[in-house]
């Protein structure tokens, strides 16, 4: 009985593991960031999943996820499939979304929350078209070059932090966010300098890139993305503004 509670604990872990590398792949292949779905519900008014969460999906580390993520994934698959992207305000993220494609089955129809769950828990397979081999090993690091990599990361986020005049502990824990939970504490130490990550800690960190890595530039994608949208708001603003007075002053009651 243990052997077999051990062998359904480690299949069901490849599977998460599978599923995370689908979703990842299907993102990437849309050109999507870990924000983009995020952005896009917010945007459109329905419920969908948060970058964190996604983050945490794609690195097979979300444990036991809860039915409403099922769903929240299988809104926007639909939602490409149908071409029912709704109100989306930002030109640019409607492109992006509207560019995108389904994650499609073998059967060339769109998986819904039964799919997405049965194949989450090991009971169905990720469609051939989103397989890929895994990633290779971590490369062996030296403590100094481990050190190097932490400053280095450091560096990157106090630059856009100084640069955008950002507060840095809002900074630090919307970068924490994209980590799965039991990660998040060291992220943060690192981050504000209170220490560094050691070889030992950084080979549980590797997916083809180095991790914080990742999370730090999906942070960086999400400025920009939110800076834009802002940029387009005043704009938009500035070409209302005129009409606006314009119009008070052609109303009825308007003073001279």
């Amino acid at each position: 009985m243990a052997n077999w509670f051990a062998e359904m604990e480690a299949r069901q872990s490849e599977a998460r593991v599978a599923f995370g590398r689908m979703l990842r792949l299907w993102r990437e292949r849309n050109g999507w960031t870990q924000y983009t779905v995020a952005e896009w519900g917010k945007q459109a008014g329905f419920p969908a999943i948060s970058y964190g969460n996604l983050s945490a999906i794609e690195q097979g580390k979300a444990g036991e996820l809860r039915r409403p993520a099922f769903f929240q994934l299988a809104e926007v698959n639909q939602r490409l499939f149908k071409g029912e992207l709704g109100a989306i305000t930002d030109k640019e993220l409607r492109e992006k979304i509207k560019a995108g494609q389904p994650l499609l089955g073998g059967d060339g129809q769109p998986w819904g929350p039964q799919e997405l769950w049965s194949c989450y828990v090991g009971l169905q397979e990720v469609p051939e078209a989103y397989r890929q081999p895994q990633r290779g090993d971590a490369p062996r690091l030296s403590a100094a070059k481990a050190r190097e990599l932490s400053r280095r990361w450091r560096e990157q986020v106090g630059e856009a932090i100084e640069a955008r005049q950002l507060d840095p502990l809002q900074a630090l824990q919307a970068i924490a966010r994209l980590a799965p939970l039991a990660q998040r504490k060291q992220l943060r130490t690192v981050l504000s300098s209170f220490g560094d990550y050691s070889p030992v800690d950084l080979q549980q960190l590797w997916d083809g890139e180095w991790l914080p890595q990742q999370w730090i530039d999906s942070w960086l994608q999400g400025l920009d993305c939110r800076s834009q949208a802002a940029e387009m708001a005043q704009e938009q603003q500035d070409l209302d503004g005129p009409v606006d007075q314009q119009e008070a002053a052609a109303s009825p009651g308007a003073q001279p």
